[in-house]
């Protein structure tokens, strides 16, 4: 697996120069047009994230204009306070907007102080293809502007939730918790701008697979402790195996399979914390009646779910 590296980016300058070079690091090609004879300039820009996700607070006091092209990612901005009159490939607007790579983005700024969220292109088309069962679905946003005040009100609310999530380094040190946001971000910028294609085919694919999810989490609960498998999951939620996991990935973030396993390796500890030693239950015993044939393997599983060896779980 490849290693994504870390982008953190501090900068607090008065000098435009600077402001430039700043910049140009979080934004290839990017150029920034202060007024030069402004007494109150000041520029300050915070950035944390990586390639896949990073989130971004800029702060502007004074006047002066930017122009940048994107080339590998989607930059949506949020105006906190102060001026922000953007044009993005003929659009025009004040407010929340996406940009999208190789368009021409200009603006006028003027103490302005600006939220960014970046999502790389191959992170947003893999969780649009799952999330609306469509492996050729482009994603290209047919405008800047969100499709409505609803869904910039989703948008602004989940990029506040993701950027304090991710703020804290105890949370951004989890893969787990990190991989959980970063779809959050994605999906809310998938739904909150018009991309291109049908919408009401894509809600009819995303109410159908919610409906499925739904159907194989209730039927994977009530039949835990029986021999299914993942192919008879999909055949009560009425899907593919592939679609079955599509949909598990969209909306849980996750495989069937493991999905399974987890409920599993709850009863078995569930079983391991009501067990009794002298009455003959085993570490070994308590595996295989959930279904974990190896014991190495339950053991590992279960100190990475619960902190602690599954033996030492049973004896206490």
């Amino acid at each position: 697996m490849t290693q994504i590296l870390p982008i953190r980016l501090r900068c607090v300058t008065t000098d435009p120069d600077v402001v430039n070079e700043q910049l140009s690091r979080a934004y290839a090609g990017a150029v920034i047009h202060p007024l030069r004879d402004d007494p109150v300039f000041v520029y300050r820009q915070d950035v944390d994230g990586d390639a896949e996700l990073a989130l971004g607070r800029f702060h502007f006091r004074g006047q002066g204009q930017v122009r940048l092209v994107l080339e590998d990612r989607v930059t949506v901005s949020l105006p906190r306070s102060g001026t922000h009159r953007w044009e993005i490939n003929g659009h025009r607007g004040t407010g929340l907007a996406v940009k999208q790579p190789h368009q021409d983005y200009q603006a006028a700024l003027e103490f302005l102080s600006l939220d960014t969220v970046d999502l790389s292109l191959a992170t947003l088309a893999r969780t649009a293809r799952t999330a609306y069962g469509n492996e050729s679905l482009p994603v290209v946003f047919t405008a800047p502007g969100p499709v409505s005040a609803q869904m910039a009100a989703y948008w602004q609310t989940t990029q506040a939730f993701v950027h304090r999530a991710l703020t804290d380094p105890e949370i951004a040190s989890v893969p787990m918790l990190r991989a959980e946001l970063v779809h959050r971000m994605t999906v809310a910028t998938l739904e909150a701008f018009p991309l291109a294609g049908d919408p009401q085919a894509r809600r009819e694919t995303v109410a159908a697979r919610q409906a499925a999810y739904t159907r194989a989490v209730q039927f994977m609960h009530a039949a835990v402790s029986l021999p299914i498998t993942v192919e008879d999951v999909a055949r009560h939620a009425h899907l593919s195996t592939v679609e079955l996991t599509r949909t598990f990935r969209a909306h849980a973030d996750t495989t069937p399979g493991a999905y399974l396993r987890g409920l599993r390796l709850a009863a078995a500890h569930q079983d391991l914390v009501g067990g009794d030693p002298t009455a003959g239950d085993t570490v070994a015993a308590i595996a295989a009646r959930w279904g974990f044939a190896h014991p190495g393997d339950f053991a590992r599983r279960h100190r990475q779910a619960y902190g602690q060896n599954p033996a030492h779980t049973l004896r206490h």
